[in-house]
């Protein structure tokens, strides 16, 4: 299986949030110790696709549908932030 194919979703640890209140605002928070962090909007749309479903490379083809940059610096991006995050346990396999 090649990382395109894998299937992530959010721990259940974590929740997201996006404020609409006069500008957008996103967080991440973890629910099981009260760690709140402020998400830029791109890292936003990313967790907010890792819903147990979608593949990555789904995931990647609807960053590319959204923003107009080369795919090869939204793949890297996205392999980034995912390795990040599945190294802090806020997504998982499934």
């Amino acid at each position: 299986m090649t990382q395109t194919d894998k299937i992530y979703r959010l721990s259940d640890s974590f929740s997201l949030y996006k404020s609409d209140i006069k500008e957008k605002i996103y967080y991440l928070f973890n629910v099981s110790d009260g760690t709140i962090y402020r998400l830029n909007e791109v890292s936003y749309d990313m967790l907010s696709q890792f819903d147990g479903r979608q593949a990555v490379g789904d995931v990647l083809q609807s960053l590319l549908n959204l923003y107009n940059v080369q795919i090869q610096e939204i793949e890297n991006d996205l392999n980034e932030k995912i390795n990040l995050w599945l190294n802090k346990k806020i997504i998982i396999e499934g």
